[in-house]
């Protein structure tokens, strides 16, 4: 019997749905990992035990399919013939390698052009219920207890920011303002959650609302629907983030690696796009 590795799955029509990626993206990821992973490799040990999941290929297959899929890794330790702590070894290896060289960064950086549109939103992930402070985490929006991450993206889709994660009783604006400031000449465009950013950055478009006493006119439901209709880029963007199942589950992992996790899989999906 074939035994499971990378090599043998690349072969298979089912690695898209396994993975979250093809083939080729999947070569391109190895491509910019090799130079990184020999020069870590280099100072390991040269008694040290060989690695239980084999090399860097296996390594990032290994972290595909944990976030794809979102099994836990005694499964993923059967599917290798592996105990836990083989696949537990392996995921710290490889994660602090692809967030260094994949990961979308917490600092802005786009280039004039880019910083003519930039689209920001927050979502909220649900986590496992805190031991300790947990009204902090509770989210009154979601009626759970969440987690709460920005994201920044241009007009053509490149994923450019993501922030550090907050608690998911924090404000969207809040957020905002504890994060990486905006680039002066940026044009922001943003949903009713950051009304009161305009103080801070004066170019931004955000929705009109209507209250008790004063309804729409029909000029500003049109620019609502105008607004929208660009906005859903980064609607866009949080669903092929969320095609990896550990960004769209219950998380339950430590949250301090949330970050790690969502900056890799932002980068992965800016991969794909051609980024």
């Amino acid at each position: 019997m074939q035994k499971f590795s990378a090599a043998w799955l690349v072969r298979k029509a089912v690695f898209r749905r396994l993975s979250g990626v093809e083939p080729e993206i999947f070569m391109e990821m190895v491509h910019r990992l090799e130079p990184h992973w020999a020069k870590q490799e280099s100072r390991k040990a040269l008694i040290g035990r060989p690695h239980g999941v084999g090399g860097l290929n296996d390594h990032l297959l290994v972290l595909l399919i944990l976030y794809r899929c979102h099994m836990t890794q005694e499964f993923l330790g059967c599917v290798y013939g592996v105990d836990k702590a083989s696949i537990c070894r392996a995921l710290q290896r490889i994660e602090r390698l692809a967030q260094r060289v994949l990961g979308v960064k917490r600092s802005i950086r786009v280039t004039k052009e880019e910083a003519e549109a930039l689209i920001l939103d927050c979502t909220e992930q649900m986590i496992e219920r805190p031991e300790r402070r947990q009204k902090r985490w509770y989210s009154g929006k979601k009626k759970r207890h969440t987690i709460k991450t920005e994201m920044i993206m241009t007009e053509i889709g490149r994923i450019v920011a993501l922030s550090k994660p907050h608690p998911g009783s924090r404000h969207d604006l809040v957020i905002r303002r504890h994060g990486e400031t905006l680039p002066h000449n940026a044009h922001v465009y943003a949903d009713s959650g950051y009304q009161g950013l305009a103080d801070d950055h004066p170019n931004l478009d955000i929705p009109y609302k209507k209250s008790k006493n004063r309804p729409l006119t029909a000029d500003e439901r049109a620019y609502n629907r105008a607004l929208s209709r660009f906005r859903i880029r980064v609607e866009h963007g949080f669903a092929r983030i969320k095609t990896f199942r550990i960004m769209a589950e219950r998380y339950r992992y430590p949250r301090s690696k949330y970050h790690t996790k969502i900056a890799i899989i932002g980068g992965i999906c800016n991969l794909q796009a051609g980024f």
